[in-house]
């Protein structure tokens, strides 16, 4: 049998300059190395960096060496890459402050919503005195809270009567139907902030905003009564009301209102950089990557760069001059667009 043996050479040359400075030659390239005795830190031709402490004497040292990152680390720690990097803070996409809404001719309704929910906060704390029954004079108090609140629930709330022509009232109803249509989407979201982002590392988009869900409602509050079906809004922290008149806005036991004629409502499509996943209602307009060049091509420096969908929704845009605003987005557009075209009817005739 032949054996055969392989055998390695290394040659290796260390040129002591002084003071405890070395320049280190290997078929690698040129390291260097400097330190006293006990203490030396060395960086390698390899680009390593390695140091040394150890004990004269006893053969126990400590080495701690760090490589030097190749080309691969150093694209995936652009993965790291902010996407709001140079951005300006995040700012608030809602405006809505009910004590700005307090027009005269609507100041003795809102006077009397008031009234009606300050009672019924009473009722309320009369009927939480039952917690104390110990005491004769609570279990009366609760008693009467129990009473006055089913006062104020049948006795109190205000009645809104709305006289149509039959045209007009199949027109209010078909558009409460589509608003309606709102909830019938895959996701439908409030926009509560919006930041600039960078768009190298967003796909290409330029600003990035934060959603969360919302709802289309047509239950009015207990303290309200009306003759029509009325359409609104469940935001963060308010409801807002379309009544046929006028657009009613709660915040807990606050009230205002505003005419039409104060507000805009801007109806339209956007195209989204969607990084979540995508509704199955969504209309999908092309990709784009995430980690974009200007070109549209992908920016080769990141790692596991990746495709994202741009997708069509539908945009709602509710606000006055400086008081109200609110945006809304909606999972598939063609709600939006029916809406459009309703509106065009009806204004048009």
């Amino acid at each position: 049998m032949k054996k055969e043996i392989v055998m390695g050479f290394r040659a290796r040359k260390s040129i002591n300059l002084g003071g405890g400075f070395r320049v280190n030659l290997s078929k690698n390239g040129v390291g260097y190395s400097w330190g006293v005795k006990g203490a030396r830190i060395t960086k390698t031709a390899r680009g390593n960096t390695r140091t040394t402490f150890s004990i004269p004497g006893t053969g126990i040292s400590y080495v701690n060496e760090v490589r030097k990152k190749t080309e691969n680390e150093e694209l995936h720690n652009l993965e790291e890459v902010d996407l709001y990097e140079g951005a300006v803070q995040s700012q608030s996409t809602e405006n809505i402050n009910v004590l700005n809404y307090q027009p005269a001719e609507y100041k003795e309704l809102l006077d009397s919503l008031r009234r009606i929910q300050n009672i019924n906060l009473l009722s309320t704390i009369l009927i939480g005195t039952f917690i104390l029954a110990i005491s004769p004079i609570f279990i009366i108090t609760g008693i009467a809270g129990l009473i006055l609140k089913i006062y104020v629930h049948l006795k109190l709330p205000i009645t809104m009567e709305y006289k149509f022509d039959e045209e007009a009232k199949h027109s209010y109803d078909n558009l409460c139907e589509i608003w309606m249509g709102l909830n019938e989407n895959n996701r439908f979201w409030q926009t509560i902030s919006e930041s600039q982002l960078n768009e190298r590392v967003s796909g290409g988009a330029s600003r990035g905003v934060d959603r969360i869900s919302s709802e289309a409602i047509t239950k009015m509050p207990f303290f309200i009564k009306a003759n029509v079906k009325p359409f609104g809004l469940k935001l963060r922290k308010q409801k807002l009301f379309f009544l046929p008149d006028k657009l009613l806005i709660i915040s807990g036991r606050k009230v205002g209102a505003l005419n039409y004629s104060d507000i805009h409502m801007g109806l339209g499509t956007t195209n989204f950089i969607e990084t979540d996943s995508v509704p199955g209602d969504a209309r999908i307009l092309g990709y784009t990557w995430l980690k974009v060049n200007k070109n549209g091509s992908p920016d080769k420096r990141f790692k596991e760069n990746r495709q994202v969908p741009v997708c069509e929704y539908g945009a709602v845009h509710i606000k006055s001059e400086d008081t109200l605003q609110v945006e809304l987005m909606c999972s598939n557009s063609d709600t939006i667009k029916k809406m459009e075209s309703f509106a065009l009817k009806v204004f048009a005739s």
